[in-house]
């Protein structure tokens, strides 16, 4: 009698962790700190650069032609299974440079005066914080 106990347990432990397992945030923030939290999740470069400004339906589709646009040139630079290896090499780094400059030109173009002064805002911070990484070099690097 009491295997069945124990098998009726088993089962409803196994029932609680699936029903656990399937509520579970999919596809949220990456998680803070070591390199992972370091990564942009989809969207999270436009939503750096468009912070605090309310764009139009019209100006959120341009944004999204723009990065569609571009999509395909950034992937190109990714090696065959999609993951970076290490920071990219200088020629990589000035095409992927060259590309973010184009893209964000496009981007600031759509906008209008009072936007593009808190777009290159934006832009200014996020080129601070990159010059900041630098100087602290890469992650694990720190005594």
């Amino acid at each position: 009698m009491s295997w069945i106990r124990m098998a009726i347990a088993g089962v409803a432990f196994l029932g609680v962790a699936s029903v656990a397992g399937a509520q579970a945030p999919q596809g949220g923030p990456p998680p803070q700190g070591g390199q992972e939290g370091r990564r942009m999740g989809p969207g999270g470069m436009s939503k750096m650069l468009f912070n605090g400004i309310q764009l139009t339906d019209a100006q959120k589709t341009q944004v999204q032609q723009i990065a569609e646009k571009y999509k395909a040139e950034r992937e190109a630079l990714r090696p065959a299974g999609g993951q970076m290896q290490g920071p990219p090499d200088d020629a990589t780094r000035a095409k992927m440079d060259e590309i973010r400059n184009k893209s964000n030109a496009e981007y600031r173009a759509i906008l209008n005066a009072d936007q593009q002064k808190i777009f290159d805002q934006n832009v200014a911070d996020m080129k601070a914080r990159k010059d900041q990484r630098k100087k602290q070099g890469p992650p694990g690097s720190r005594a």
